[in-house]
């Protein structure tokens, strides 16, 4: 008899943020309503202020969720490279599943990367296991990166050209995505 592991038991405020992801796909981000959360969730609008402080505060959940699912994308991506995966390869793999969450959820990732966080929200998003997979795959690539400047840098141009993709300003963006890696490749020492 094989035992089944029950799936973890998802809290409420969960489920919000599901349902708040959903209308934000749908809707965009300059459109998220609380009151449609509110009504997909079969609650009153007030009833939300029981999970969430404002919408504000539901946006910053939106954003955690967001980097959760980038990392685990990373997560999945690095687990199913072979060990012995050349580091240029590695990068573009990595840049691929980057650019696969954009375009599986641009309303989040416009979300997540058009405004500016207050201090604390910016210090856990760059302590996040997500920039930490991304900055470890860099350094693989471009040996010693003293002060992040060359990570920060391949990220910028990897957020730039996804932000432009997102809103469909790249006219052939799997080229324009090649020449990144192949550019990014030519930095290594």
């Amino acid at each position: 008899m094989i035992l089944e592991t029950p799936a973890p038991k998802v809290s409420r405020r969960q489920q919000l943020v599901q349902i708040a992801l959903e209308v934000l796909e749908r809707d965009g981000f300059a459109h998220l309503s609380i009151g449609e959360v509110a009504r997909l969730a079969g609650i009153k609008p007030p009833s939300l202020y029981k999970q969430f402080e404002s919408k504000a505060d539901i946006e910053v959940r939106l954003v955690e969720h967001g980097l959760q699912m980038l990392a685990d994308g990373f997560e999945r991506c690095l687990a199913q490279m072979p060990s012995d995966t050349e580091p240029k390869e590695r990068v573009r793999l990595l840049l691929g599943a980057f650019r696969d969450f954009g375009l599986a959820h641009p309303q989040l990732y416009l979300l997540m990367n058009s405004k500016p966080f207050a201090e604390e929200q910016a210090a856990v998003q760059i302590s996040h296991p997500a920039a930490s997979m991304f900055r470890d795959a860099m350094t693989t690539l471009l040996g010693a990166d003293e002060g992040g400047s060359k990570t920060a840098a391949v990220w910028t141009w990897a957020h730039g050209i996804l932000s432009q993709e997102v809103v469909g300003r790249v006219r052939q963006p799997d080229e324009t995505w090649h020449i990144m890696v192949e550019t990014v490749a030519s930095l290594r020492r």
